[in-house]
């Protein structure tokens, strides 16, 4: 008897790596998973705030060649893709574009005169107190320091007061590590509808399966045309996400 064919969708930041220092660290059991569904022809996709260069870059340094050509990232809530060694950016409108860009410079101004930091845009996390910003093509995404005071709080209250025009525009999107700014309609509910009409053109996925560690994450189960179950990782904790995964792989039930 043929089993069902089922597909993966993973968060990356928390789901598939641990955190150190306000940091990434990549989780090699959890690597050999991907190469286990990877082998078992299943798809995979990668739902995730990052970049795709930092996708590429950072995670992507830990796996083969194969299973790079494999994954394909929904980077920036989907907004900047690559698959296939193609990299398509969503189209916004010229309006949008230079809003974002505005925006990214106002509450910059505000934070930094408020908190009496420097910006610093980088992917590496800065080794004194400034602004972290780190790099997107799209979106805007302010990094929190804990260790030199700045939270995730503190951050937002120098956005809210910029972004508060634009709720029609923009929305907020807050976690303990960043605070991203993005369009009103972006999500990972639209981010994981892209990658699963991508991933199954032939719709001959039955069932699929996300992991995250957010509620934002969750919004991956409300992906219309689909049927998707969402399993909410403790933040950091990748051995459950290595169990969940196993498990499934094995056919046990859900």
């Amino acid at each position: 008897m043929t089993k069902p064919k089922i597909g993966f969708l993973f968060d990356v930041d928390g789901t598939l790596t641990t955190y150190h220092a306000n940091d990434s660290v990549i989780d090699l059991l959890i690597i050999n998973d991907l190469e286990m569904i990877r082998k078992m022809n299943f798809p995979i996709g990668l739902i995730t705030g990052r970049s795709v260069q930092w996708v590429r870059n950072y995670f992507f340094n830990h796996i083969n060649d194969t299973l790079k050509e494999y994954i394909p990232v929904f980077g920036e809530f989907g907004l900047v893709n690559w698959y296939r060694g193609k990299k398509v950016r969503k189209r916004i409108n010229k309006e949008l574009r230079d809003l974002l860009r505005n925006i990214k410079q106002e509450c910059s101004e505000a934070i930094c005169e408020y908190w009496e930091l420097e910006p610093y845009e980088n992917y590496v996390q800065p080794n004194q107190r400034k602004l972290w910003i780190e790099p997107k093509e799209i979106m805007i995404t302010f990094r929190t320091l804990p260790l030199y005071g700045i939270t995730t709080e503190k951050l937002l209250r120098n956005i809210e007061p910029v972004v508060e025009e634009y709720t029609n525009e923009l929305k907020i999107v807050p976690n303990p590590y960043a605070v991203d700014i993005l369009p009103f309609k972006t999500s990972k509910k639209t981010a994981a509808e892209k990658a699963i009409r991508i991933l199954d053109k032939e719709k001959t996925v039955t069932k699929w399966y996300a992991f995250g560690d957010s509620e934002t994450d969750r919004e991956m189960s409300n992906a219309k045309n689909a049927d998707v179950k969402f399993y909410k990782i403790p933040r950091g904790v990748t051995q459950e996400a290595h169990l969940i995964i196993r498990r499934l792989l094995a056919g046990s039930p859900e």
